[in-house]
């Protein structure tokens, strides 16, 4: 079976999807299968693109047996919604037409956000005539609508209209969560067209490991019970009540650390000095190959999100969490999934939103159940091998391609 897997980000950037979509895309590879990947030039996290892949609108290279192809687009530091939209935009159009050089495809495989890359699915599906399967990473237009970036009635309206189109024109839609499948649901998406194949890490290449590691030792925070939040600090995210945990417990051995880059990040960090805070600092993102180090040295991982945001959309890391056998400490309002997957799995703590109090008194609650912290770590590794491991979830979706092609 020959996929054409179409994703805005992919390997060599070491960051957030493009991790697990070359993952997907080499195991699919060892099926048997044969894969093209329509990607976008790499530029993420900083939107800058990067060396060896500049001033070029198209190109074709062969990674790790995959075939890709990379299309233009608009990469800029800027911040400003515009350049943000833009980024996403000239991707979505440059793909329709740089995917039309893809050879004919058994199914199309579509990783969304960003939204419009649906049309241009759906574009080269009936070009091509080959079925396309959708995949949901956050559900749009929601979280734009819930964080404030989109307000024009007639934008909203739009979108739900793309939204709609989209999931009646795919042929399958994965979606990472029964949150998202209770979503669609209620938007008219017939249940038999939906399926819900969370993300996964990989157990293989993320294992539990010494605290002490030479990451830790880079920190210099010593015996301190000491949080972790590795990720992208941007407006879906909620890091402030870390902030102001950091100043209520600055004279406690604790020590917070913030590992990512974003739009938020340079306005936490003149909170923080504004505060004087000398038991939180900023790093950047981390190499690849030094993930696991971050992971194994946190005595508690944070995973937050905006509370606006929080029904729609679920952070990929906590899996890698998961896999490295470290406890959660989860920002997050109750019922969604983020929630839901902590408790059922024990895996953790969770605290409401914009409650710093709430957060220290967990943190102080953990520093001081050092035996049941550990259990809920070890609870977390046992549960994502059972259910949210690679080779599961790859097998899932190869299942639902096998599907789509017959149909």
């Amino acid at each position: 079976m020959h996929i054409l897997l179409i994703a805005q980000y992919f390997k060599p950037e070491e960051v957030g999807a493009a991790i697990w979509i070359h993952q997907l895309a080499v195991d699919l590879i060892s099926m048997g299968h044969q894969v093209t990947v329509l990607t976008a030039f790499p530029n993420y996290p900083n939107r800058v693109v990067f060396e060896g892949y500049q001033r070029k609108i198209f190109m074709r290279e062969r990674l790790d047996g995959i075939d890709v192809i990379r299309t233009y687009i608009y990469a800029s530091p800027s911040e400003a919604l515009w350049s943000r939209a833009l980024n996403f935009g000239s991707f979505c159009a440059s793909a329709a037409i740089g995917g039309l050089m893809a050879p004919r495809p058994d199914v199309i495989y579509c990783i969304i956000p960003p939204l419009p890359l649906g049309l241009s699915a759906e574009f080269l599906g009936l070009v091509k005539h080959a079925p396309v399967v959708i995949n949901v990473q956050d559900i749009y237009p929601d979280i734009a609508i819930a964080l404030g970036f989109l307000r024009n009635r007639l934008l909203i309206r739009f979108f739900q209209w793309m939204e709609r189109f989209i999931y009646q024109h795919a042929a399958s839609v994965v979606v990472i969560s029964d949150g998202f499948k209770e979503n669609l649901l209620k938007k008219g998406v017939p249940a038999e067209k939906i399926q819900v194949v969370p993300n996964w890490a990989d157990p293989d290449s993320i294992t539990p490991g010494p605290k002490n590691n030479s990451f830790r030792q880079r920190l210099n925070v010593g015996n301190r019970f000491t949080l972790i939040y590795s990720g992208n600090l941007s407006y879906n995210s909620n890091v402030d009540p870390v902030i102001d945990a950091a100043e209520i417990l600055q004279n406690e051995p604790f020590a917070f650390v913030i590992v990512g880059e974003g739009a938020r990040k340079p306005e936490l960090e003149r909170k923080a000095k504004r505060k004087r805070l000398k038991n939180i600092q900023f790093l950047p993102f981390q190499p690849l190959e030094d993930y696991p180090l971050v992971l194994r040295a946190a005595d508690i991982h944070l995973v937050t999100i905006n509370t606006q945001a929080a029904m729609a959309s679920v952070p990929s890391k906590i899996f890698k969490i998961m896999a490295s056998g470290k406890p959660i400490l989860a920002i997050t309002v109750n019922g969604n999934e983020v929630h839901r997957l902590i408790t059922q799995a024990q895996c953790g703590l969770c605290v409401p939103p914009d409650n710093p109090e709430a957060l220290v008194e967990a943190l102080r609650y953990a520093a001081t159940h050092r035996d049941e912290i550990e259990q809920m770590g070890i609870n977390a590794r046992r549960y994502l091998e059972e259910h949210f491991s690679r080779s599961n979830c790859v097998a899932q979706i190869e299942k639902i391609f096998k599907k789509a092609t017959k149909g």
